[in-house]
């Protein structure tokens, strides 16, 4: 499922422990990685064809790719483009048939509210593919632990499987959080059967399912609280999460996980 991977790098930490994800996902898949540096330019600039890039911009991203081809036997490609960050990295992400963007949350500007709330936010908005936010401050060579906020929608096996994919051949155990409204009946029953499918399309066994029901009050507090005691590893949010039936949609709830999780982030549609 995923074929290409494409991990914006500004030479931040942030930045370089996303490329680390990016390595064991891509290791586990058998995926492509295309390193993609944003000159980021002055908007009297954007018009021009192209600008030329700084020297040490290439010098440095070419001593990531060797350290991340000597690390992970993986040949990375690597693409500069200008422009302002979130809608350069749609753009080329889209360009470059992406699968995956694995996303460090801050860049090295020292802007970091500021990057939380406009590239990375606009990234997970407007981006074809799913997007793993990966936080500073820790490395995460894998997860095994998810914890899945969930309204009942169509394309919830899809995501599962996308999942299923990250979490790799080691195991994961993936508790779906139940997103009912005052345990609705209807809507308890129809993710409990989704829950059902879940398990009996894996005959390995290699990932369990448990059902929890949140108490609908603050959601985005309830799920960071969860992901907490859970000690969860990665949160994988999709649009249901606000709402049921808007599939481009990153509402409230979503942005202030988004804002405030100490964990990676995968929102997928």
């Amino acid at each position: 499922m995923i074929k290409n991977i494409v991990v914006p790098i500004d030479y931040s930490e942030a930045s370089l422990n996303a490329l680390e994800t990016a390595g064991y996902v891509a290791t586990q898949q058998r995926s492509r990685v295309q390193l993609l540096h944003v000159q980021e330019t002055d908007e009297a600039y954007l018009d021009q064809a192209a600008l030329t890039m700084p020297s040490h911009a290439r010098s440095v991203a070419d001593a990531i790719a060797a350290g991340f081809h000597q690390k992970q036997g993986i040949n990375p490609s690597i693409v500069f483009r200008t422009g302002f960050a979130g809608p350069t990295i749609v753009k080329a992400a889209h360009d470059l048939k992406a699968d995956l963007i694995v996303l460090g949350a801050h860049g090295a500007s020292g802007m970091r509210e500021q990057f939380i709330g406009t590239t990375a936010y606009y990234v997970v908005k407007y981006a074809n593919c799913p997007v793993l936010i990966i936080p500073e401050g820790s490395k995460w060579p894998g997860f095994s632990k998810v914890l899945f906020p969930l309204r009942t929608s169509f394309g919830s096996y899809k995501r599962y499987e996308f999942i299923k994919a990250l979490s790799g051949d080691r195991g994961a155990h993936l508790e779906i959080f139940a997103l009912s409204l005052d345990r609705d009946p209807v809507e308890g029953q129809a993710l409990e059967l989704m829950r059902q499918r879940l398990n009996a399309g894996n005959p390995k066994n290699d990932i369990t399912l448990s059902l929890h029901h949140s108490e609908h009050k603050n959601i985005s507090k309830e799920v960071l609280d969860r992901a907490d005691r859970t000690l969860a590893n990665l949160i994988v949010l999709s649009p249901a999460v606000d709402v049921v039936n808007k599939q481009f949609f990153v509402g409230p709830f979503c942005q202030r996980i988004i804002h405030h999780a100490r964990v990676p982030v995968l929102y997928v549609r």
